[in-house]
């Protein structure tokens, strides 16, 4: 189901990840990046063995293959007839698995699938779904803009079996393939190998894993050196798009997981698919994903790039940001819609109770990860505060007696909390978000009102509005702000984090007017807006809502 190189290919395997060395990572890139250079440097190019495909029904062909029963895999030629062949694709099957471990039905079933409909879309196949979101399948050596699908007993490994995998010595001559470090060999075409045995060939998981392996043949054609978390992430999205993606274990209860960071565990292909597919379901409109893709830059430098791009008011530490938060919601309430997954259904993330007292200290969270803590609300006053090496976004969620949430508060900064936490709520989650590249230390505290403590910020700031919820076209909205005697900024944003408008106020309590616009001079349109005072390295903020 995933992808892994071993030795020189990209295996998708599941229980094998977890003893790989972190090395493989390395090396897996420096294969495509190998193949990639052939392609590249006209002085490197050599002539196929064959100048076109053009593949009919019952025509053989001897391919070169793994055997993935020993470890490292050994090479074999297999002689395989084609099957099936539709617009985008040519389906091949190993004469030694015909009749016993694939049949023609199984054929009709995969090219059905590849080409005409998915779970997900009854109108279109999974090469052409595969094609609209990520960018075109390459078409480097044989002059055959077709796919060819190859099945065989790929077998297995100690109890390991294996789904399919992308092979980039394809993607060049037998000559380059026989040049490469470590050398191979190549079918000069592009190939995705998938197994009939000991696996079921039309298993709903491993029809979905074809939509998975092709997204790396694309992935390679536009970017052969990309990260492999964004790589990976991209080819979960492609299941999720597919209808049948990967069960949403291992990250949930483990939150504090670098996004960028790649272990080979199956947190790790979770956490991925969730970045991406939020990315994909709220950010896409305009085509993003692809671009992407396409990008020469490589990671978080190309994800920053292409939202500066389509989305200049969505910083990526927002994104992120909203994203943790939508990991512990996925619903849509009276926070909008930015917090939901639409073709998924995440599971409960795990969160610590905080309700202990006096405060925690030293505690820890990775790069681009987030940690999740539950506060019971007592009944009496109680307050929240953080301090951390570095700011962090600070989410509060706040539920009611029914276990709904009812309104957030977001926080930014080192020191940042609430003196007082709303009355009447039952449960708060505080969802801390590192949104930056290195990891975090944070102490917080939880305690009564009154109670002293070293983590407490010297200077409270508030923030009231009225009315509210606010009718364009009335009265102004009135603002009063209160931050000691620093000055300070208040800034508005909407439900995806882009700032609408920014004043700048001095210290003291003061009291302004808003009259619903934006920077350009424009109403805002209906809905819920977040203001937030900032001062120093304290921050507050308040929910409103827009009626038109």
């Amino acid at each position: 189901m995933k992808t892994v190189y071993l030795f020189i290919i990209i295996i998708s395997i599941t229980s094998l990840f977890a003893a790989m060395p972190p090395q493989w990572n390395d090396f897996q890139r420096d294969l495509g990046i190998q193949a990639a250079s052939f392609r590249d440097l006209p002085n490197q190019k050599v002539t196929p063995q064959k100048d076109t495909r053009n593949y009919n029904i019952g025509d053989t062909e001897v391919f070169w293959r793994w055997n993935l029963s020993v470890m490292p895999p050994t090479w074999n030629q297999t002689t395989a007839t084609c099957r099936a062949v539709g617009e985008h694709c040519y389906v091949f099957v190993a004469n030694s698995d015909w009749g016993s471990h694939m049949t023609q039905a199984n054929v009709d079933e995969v090219l059905a699938r590849l080409e005409d409909s998915t779970p997900n879309d009854p109108t279109r196949g999974a090469i052409e779904m595969d094609v609209d979101l990520f960018g075109p399948v390459p078409n480097v050596l044989d002059n055959d803009p077709k796919l060819i699908v190859f099945y065989s007993a790929l077998g297995s490994f100690q109890g390991t079996s294996f789904d399919g995998y992308f092979s980039p010595y394809n993607q060049v001559t037998e000559a380059q393939a026989q040049q490469m470090n470590p050398s191979g060999h190549s079918n000069e075409c592009e190939m995705i190998y998938m197994t009939c045995y000991p696996l079921d060939p039309v298993a709903p998981v491993r029809l979905s894993v074809l939509s998975h392996e092709l997204q790396h043949l694309i992935h390679w054609g536009m970017d052969a050196n990309e990260e492999t978390w964004l790589n990976e992430g991209c080819a979960e999205l492609a299941m999720v798009a597919y209808g049948v993606p990967d069960p949403i274990t291992g990250f949930p209860t483990n939150p504090d997981n670098n996004l960028t960071a790649w272990n080979q565990s199956f947190a790790d292909y979770v956490k991925v698919m969730l970045f991406f597919t939020y990315l994909q379901e709220h950010f896409d409109d305009t085509g993003m994903i692809s671009s992407l893709v396409a990008s020469p830059e490589n990671g978080m430098a190309s994800l920053e790039t292409k939202m500066a791009l389509y989305y200049p008011l969505v910083t990526v530490p927002e994104l992120i940001r909203l994203w943790t938060v939508a990991n512990y919601l996925d619903e849509v309430n009276v926070l909008g819609e930015m917090y939901n997954y639409e073709q998924l259904n995440l599971p409960t993330f795990s969160s610590v109770s905080v309700n202990q007292y006096p405060s925690q200290t030293n505690q820890t969270l990775q790069a681009f990860a987030a940690d999740y803590l539950r506060y019971t609300v007592p009944a009496t006053n109680s307050s929240f505060f953080v301090e951390a090496s570095a700011p962090v976004y600070v989410s509060a969620l706040v539920y009611n007696a029914q276990d709904v949430c009812v309104s957030m508060a977001v926080l930014y900064g080192t020191e940042v909390g609430w003196g007082a936490l709303p009355a009447g709520a039952a449960k708060i989650v505080f969802v801390l978000t590192n949104s930056h590249s290195t990891g975090v230390t944070y102490s917080y505290l939880t305690a009564p009102v009154g109670i002293t403590d070293p983590l407490l910020p010297p200077a409270q700031l508030s923030l009231e509005t009225y009315p509210n919820p606010y009718l364009t076209g009335a009265a102004a909205l009135t603002i009063k702000a209160g931050s000691g005697t620093q000055p300070s900024e208040l800034s508005i944003y909407n439900l995806r984090g882009q700032l609408i408008r920014s004043l700048k106020l001095s210290g003291g309590a003061q009291s302004l007017e808003w009259d619903g616009k934006d920077t350009e001079g424009c109403e805002t349109a209906a809905g819920i807006y977040t203001l937030v005072l900032r001062s120093g390295k304290s921050s507050l903020s308040k929910r409103i809502t827009i009626l038109n």
